[in-house]
């Protein structure tokens, strides 16, 4: 498991330099309160390149509480169905999120997750997070403390990059590798794109997505289409 007192300590420290970072530059700290959050309906819940819902519809939806414009929490849930697990129906997450502004055009997001399943059937975890934008270079490192449901660690790196096209239409790209520390399951690469435009409040998107991964988790990360309409709040 993941050491929760040293990511504790590590977060209050850099929580601390980017109010010091925050007020040199003139932002503001004082916490603003405000609930922000989206919701996702989705032909089919694929993440990481697996899916998460056994190939049918899902519906995710996350809940921000802001305390500032560096820190925040929220509640994060989702539907799931899983083969080995067949009881196990939905997906909550605890979540904290630090910000750390390096200018403009550059920053760090430290992330912590406790992930609880219901029922649990031994999948329950927790996440720790560096997530960087780059001038849109997004990119990810995770840590997963019990990587679905194996008992065993995972790291997870990945790059995306979002991109205007044809003025109105917003093409999506992201490739990531999965390092699992399970026996008998080998590292993978898995890659998604998507083209996607905005009706309204809605985003409406098609995003194919697969993987090279084998043996056990072959299916889950088999080749995949995917329609989806997101809205935020």
């Amino acid at each position: 498991m993941i050491n929760k007192k040293k990511f504790l300590i590590l977060t209050t420290f850099l929580f601390s330099t980017t109010n010091a970072l925050a007020q040199s530059s003139g932002a503001s700290t004082q916490p603003t309160y405000r609930l922000t959050g989206a919701a996702t309906l989705a032909s089919n819940f694929v993440e990481k390149g697996l899916t998460q819902t056994k190939g049918d519809p899902g519906l995710q939806t996350d809940f921000w509480f802001n305390f500032g414009s560096q820190f925040r929490m929220g509640l994060w849930g989702a539907n799931v169905r899983y083969e080995s697990t067949p009881t196990t129906h939905f997906w909550l997450k605890a979540n904290a999120d630090v910000k750390v502004d390096f200018s403009q055009n550059a920053k760090m997001n430290i992330l912590y997750s406790e992930n609880k399943y219901y029922k649990d059937n031994d999948r329950s975890g927790n996440t720790v997070g560096l997530h960087f934008d780059f001038w849109g270079w997004k990119i990810i490192y995770d840590m997963e403390s019990n990587w679905e449901g194996t008992g065993q660690k995972a790291t997870y790196a990945g790059a995306g990059k979002d991109a205007v096209v044809w003025n109105e239409y917003i093409w999506t790209n992201h490739a990531g590798y999965t390092m699992p520390e399970a026996e008998g399951i080998t590292s993978y690469f898995d890659i998604r794109t998507g083209l996607g435009t905005k009706a309204k409040d809605f985003v409406l998107m098609g995003s194919l997505s697969m993987t090279t991964a084998t043996g056990e988790i072959k299916d889950q990360g088999e080749l995949a289409f995917i329609l989806s309409a997101t809205v935020g709040f």
